[in-house]
């Protein structure tokens, strides 16, 4: 494999990533700009717009239909929040151009493509078209909705409200429902030109070959496009714990209750605490999954998870009503336990074992290597995943016991059904 980064511009940075097992090429375009409730909505329809139409190809139908007669090559737009940022991308996947049947320059067209997308959208000057436009609107008001729906999450996201009240990292990227539906054609538009001219850019190319052309087309077009000068944003920002945590509840329409706590920590060993909350919640042979869930029979599911970006934990659960106390106690407890010492060598083995899967995974597609490298350029660094296995394999019991000792729980969040069922 072969990793190379550079700056296209001020604020534009351009990865590629050679590996030659692939047979598609896969490129992503990511917009970094602030997760802000006034335009976090209208800035998910603006770049979800540009996945639909550009001005050669006027609707999503013509669009589809050329993109499938270049071996079911892909279009695509998604969005994302890290911590207090709002991550907006452009994608594209194609057939590489050694596998092509007759030697079409597939790369060629796929790049006239997803540069009429981004830079000629489907816009008359002042607004989107309001087709494209609309389709995109209304898939994002789905989404919305159906964040809802989806129970666990939506306690998960709750409690994150709670936790982070007052930062950017408490909104959802995708924007309240009342700003999406107040979105226009032309207040869409608007905020993309405003990406466009703000928006830090990292664009990611994976390839089974080196190929320059990529680069050098992208870096062509955004050489016409007036930036503003650069501003550098924050891919890592702690929270300060609550002098007390806070209690929040929620009564649903559901018939099994959730429960999600979430910890704050002040130190900085990232590789222990996610370690700890290895050992602590994120694995069948995890203390939460061991002993709340399968010994004591409190939850149906528990478990934690490393939030990485703003340097807390948080673990969610599903309970019955009448166990929450029994299970947050138990909860609480398997973490001082950890604080204690109380776990052995073979926690810790177990666990680097379950890392060191996930890392070694890295690479099994195209887009598991964009994940992995910007996550690390968020990190302020290139490590590879065998560079990280080796910092997990380096932390000792001492540092995982430190690194459980500075939680500290902020919020406890509870969604219980309207009447015990």
């Amino acid at each position: 494999m072969i990793y190379k980064r550079e700056q296209l511009a001020d604020n534009i940075g351009y990865t590629a990533i050679v590996d030659k097992k692939f047979k598609t090429d896969v490129l992503s375009v990511k917009f970094i700009t602030d997760l802000c409730p006034e335009t976090n909505a209208e800035n998910s329809i603006a770049v979800g717009t540009l996945a639909t139409s550009n001005m050669k190809y006027k609707t999503l139908a013509e669009l589809t239909s050329k993109l499938a007669s270049l071996y079911g090559s892909s279009v695509y737009a998604d969005v994302k929040k890290r911590g207090d940022i709002q991550v907006l991308s452009v994608g594209a996947s194609w057939l590489d151009n050694a596998y092509a049947l007759e030697n079409e320059d597939i790369t060629s067209e796929m790049l006239e493509i997803v540069s009429d997308c981004i830079f000629r959208p489907n816009a008359d000057g002042e607004s989107f078209d309001e087709a494209s436009f609309n389709i995109r609107k209304n898939d994002l008001l789905d989404k919305i909705d159906a964040e809802i729906n989806n129970k666990r999450g939506y306690a998960v996201s709750q409690a994150f409200e709670t936790a982070f009240r007052g930062e950017p990292a408490e909104y959802s990227c995708y924007g309240k429902r009342a700003q999406a539906e107040a979105s226009t054609s032309a207040s869409a538009y608007k905020a993309y030109l405003e990406l466009l001219k703000n928006a830090q850019i990292e664009i990611f190319f994976v390839s089974p070959q080196e190929n320059n052309s990529v680069k050098e087309k992208l870096a062509a077009e955004f050489a016409v496009i007036e930036r503003s000068a650069p501003k550098t944003y924050r891919f890592t920002s702690n929270s300060k714990a609550k002098a007390a945590a806070e209690y929040a509840e929620e009564k649903l329409d559901v018939n099994q209750s959730k429960m999600v706590l979430v910890f704050k920590s002040d130190n900085e060993d990232k590789e222990a605490l996610k370690l700890m909350s290895t050992i602590y919640g994120e694995t069948p042979f995890s203390k939460l999954f061991a002993n709340v869930r399968e010994k004591l029979s409190l939850c149906y599911y528990c478990a934690s998870g490393y939030i990485n970006s703003k340097n807390a934990l948080s673990v969610d659960s599903g309970v019955e009503t009448v166990n929450i106390e029994k299970a947050k106690e138990e909860i609480l407890n398997q973490l001082e336990e950890i604080k204690k010492g109380n776990f052995e060598q073979s926690d810790i083995d177990n666990s680097l074992m379950s890392l060191d899967n996930a890392l070694t995974a890295v690479g099994d597609v195209p887009s598991s290597y964009i994940g992995w490298y910007f996550g690390r350029f968020c990190e302020g660094d290139s490590a590879s995943p065998e560079e990280i296995a080796e910092k997990y394999r380096a932390v000792t019991k001492e540092r995982i016991i430190e690194a459980a000792k500075s939680l500290v729980l902020d919020t406890v969040y509870v969604m219980s059904p309207k009447e015990d069922k």
